[in-house]
């Protein structure tokens, strides 16, 4: 089924959505988070300070701060709407999720970043040193494709996708032109340096969508749901950092950061209704998920999954 994307959605369908998030979310987190714990058990022979290292970064365990988990719920609930049971897509969850750690962990590197927190605790290279923190990256990065490439549906195409979504035509990309400062130029580099924060939403969305066996079509329409969701939640993470500062700030053609955000989030939900064949509840799951989740930078990450007002 293809939806209007002239109609608005109704009052109903947004509380719909909404109540649909808040149990959908009681019933998925769980699960979640003893997958990412389980993702980084150590080998014996190990440091015990290497286990607690990747258990602080990702938040699990009882140790550091897990963030709002939105990314992987994304690929859970694109599953859900797909019309499968979510769990089929529980690896490429956990896959996301690993993959969005690592990027931090490396980002917040000297060499980087030189960030002196991360969740309000030292970020992990100040507990195992730079070179400790590079080897617990790669190891979360290897552990999402192994994940990946035991997924039963598409493995293979997950894979691929998720390759180019860490590397040079994305996130790894994004962070070179970002480094170097060629973004400011515009044109390409403008457009590589987004795909430092779209390319794992897009991901997210595509996996959930592959694990679910999606035709191709709808595989590619909620990628593109994905990453323009990806890039509201950037707009709105650059308007908290505004806030935060004391400071006023203007987009891309004149617009403050906030007002950008939920113009490229409407792109977003556009995108969604254009989606043919999704499950009715389904999408009104996803239309609400966005919407939280691009309240998550001015909220700092906080799991309000039931108590953020949705934005119209």
């Amino acid at each position: 089924m293809t939806m209007n994307t002239a109609t608005p959605v109704s009052p109903s369908v947004v509380l719909a959505g909404s109540q649909a998030l808040a149990g959908f979310s009681r019933e998925m987190l769980p699960g979640l988070e003893v997958a990412l714990r389980d993702a980084v058990q150590t080998p014996d022979g190990l440091s015990p300070v290497v286990t607690s290292a990747l258990e602080r970064a990702l938040g699990v365990g009882g140790r550091g701060t897990p963030g709002s988990r939105w990314r992987p719920l994304l690929t859970l609930a694109t599953a859900r709407a797909a019309g499968v049971d979510a769990t089929t897509a529980l690896p490429a969850a956990v896959a996301v999720e690993l993959t969005h750690t690592a990027s931090l962990v490396l980002d917040d590197l000297p060499c980087m970043d030189d960030a002196t927190e991360r969740r309000g605790q030292a970020p992990t290279h100040q507990a195992v040193g730079t070179g400790g923190a590079i080897l617990v990256a790669m190891a979360l990065l290897a552990k999402a494709a192994e994940l990946l490439g035991q997924t039963p549906a598409q493995g293979g195409a997950l894979a691929a996708s998720w390759g180019r979504a860490f590397g040079l035509d994305g996130m790894a990309g994004g962070q070179v032109v970002d480094l170097a400062g060629d973004f400011r130029a515009g044109g390409p580099a403008r457009r590589l340096h987004r795909r430092k924060t779209t390319a794992l939403s897009a991901f997210a969305t595509e996996a959930g969508a592959r694990a679910a066996n999606c035709p191709e079509p709808c595989v590619q329409g909620l990628t593109r749901f994905g990453r323009d969701l990806g890039w509201a939640y950037q707009l709105a993470d650059d308007a908290a950092d505004l806030k935060e500062d004391g400071r006023m700030g203007r987009a891309a053609g004149g617009r403050a950061p906030r007002d950008q955000s939920r113009r490229v989030l409407r792109q977003a939900l556009r995108q969604l209704n254009s989606v043919s064949g999704l499950d009715p509840e389904g999408r009104a799951l996803l239309e609400a998920l966005a919407q939280r989740a691009s309240l998550f930078p001015e909220a700092r990450e906080m799991r309000n999954w039931e108590t953020l007002p949705l934005q119209r």
